[in-house]
């Protein structure tokens, strides 16, 4: 189902690169307008215009392929020069039905904060929460194999998806640290190996920022 999903998808992603929009990425021709993953979506504009023709652009695919949108969910927020605007009045109805975000509070994408600013020291520590519950997997009766396979799937991903938008510095080694003591401690890694096959998140994280350089 997840595929399906990701497929009737793809409609709206290619309107909206087909559209040019977007900001450019600094030294290449291309234009980034949109953030999509699943059912997370963040449409990025240079300027209301911008933004409410990207809209109406979803607008039309969401009637043609019939899909509801969680609206109460969804915020916008307009920045000029660094200070938040206020937002102009828009014509249809599906626009104007977007609540504008308060630049004291946050809106989620992908399991991070977003707002006015990012508040790095607590959303980091929300990701830390969230990625060693990998403990749970290991006090599993799950074969080693299928533990790694349940951490790679489960626990690494909650900071993958944070990997260029907070700022880690040399918390990953750390991280890397205590996961090998805890892979240790439960009979899953020996010192002296590379933990069956579990990527460091130091190395993952210059995977992903390396994607992002390149796009």
């Amino acid at each position: 189902m997840p595929l399906l999903f990701c497929i009737t998808l793809i409609p709206l992603t290619n309107e909206l690169n087909r559209a040019d929009c977007g900001y450019q990425v600094h030294g290449t021709k291309r234009k980034i307008s949109h953030l999509l993953y699943m059912d997370d979506l963040k449409l990025l504009g240079r300027n209301e215009n911008v933004l409410k023709n990207e809209m109406k652009i979803v607008q039309t695919i969401r009637k043609d392929i019939n899909m509801n949108f969680g609206l109460e969910k969804c915020a916008r927020i307009c920045l000029k020069r660094g200070s938040v605007q206020s937002k102009l009045h828009v014509g249809s109805t599906f626009e104007n039905d977007f609540k504008e975000l308060d630049p004291r509070k946050a809106c989620k994408y992908l399991g991070v904060e977003e707002s006015f600013h990012i508040q790095h020291k607590n959303e980091k520590e929300e990701l830390k929460k969230e990625y060693f519950r990998l403990r749970l997997v290991l006090g599993t009766e799950l074969s080693a194999k299928y533990k790694i396979q349940a951490i790679r799937s489960l626990a690494v991903p909650v900071l993958r998806y944070s990997f260029g938008i907070i700022n880690w510095h040399q918390e990953l080694q750390k991280l890397d640290w205590k996961t090998r003591k805890l892979l240790t401690i439960h009979g899953q890694h020996h010192p002296k190996t590379e933990g069956r096959g579990l990527m460091q998140l130091e190395a993952a994280h210059a995977v992903e920022i390396t994607k992002l350089v390149e796009m």
